[in-house]
């Protein structure tokens, strides 16, 4: 035996206009953050901020030469790093517009200007490191205010 069944009615349910409108919502919110994570994802990457650096031993010191630059960077505004081959800071982060022959004895570290015209870090500046004070094993980290630059182990 076949019932007829009518469909019941409930009063505490939702109406059917109700019930539209807040699918729709739902599928416009989703939506939304879909897109979003999608661009944010999506976001060009800005000019990659390194520099290039080559380390060789020059007498008693560390020669680090610049081999590529982005433009703009200040030696007031980059940083060197040194540490000890168990990650203790032997120097911490010095402006390199303070690493002068002057200041050898305070830092053990000098920045050499290849073009003293231009005030921006360019190819060809040279940052000499005692291997005296800092010895194989010890670590750079080139910094600026924001991000590492560079970092090699000496």
């Amino acid at each position: 035996m076949r019932r007829n069944r009518r469909l019941q009615r409930d009063p505490n349910a939702v109406s059917p206009v109700i019930a539209t409108i807040l699918l729709v919502a739902i599928t416009v919110v989703l939506a939304a953050v879909l897109y979003v994570m999608i661009t944010t994802i999506m976001t060009p990457v800005g000019d990659i901020d390194t520099i290039g650096i080559a380390v060789q031993t020059a007498g008693e010191n560390w020669s680090v030469q610049i081999v590529s630059v982005s433009p703009g960077k200040l030696p007031a505004d980059t940083y060197l790093l040194i540490r000890d081959p168990g990650s203790a800071i032997a120097l911490p982060p010095t402006p390199w517009s303070n690493l002068t022959s002057a200041n050898w004895n305070l830092y053990y570290a000098q920045y050499a200007d290849s073009s003293p015209a231009n005030p921006d870090i360019q190819a060809g500046d040279l940052l000499l490191v005692s291997r005296l004070a800092y010895p194989s094993g010890y670590s750079i980290v080139l910094s600026d205010d924001t991000k590492i630059l560079a970092t090699r182990i000496l």
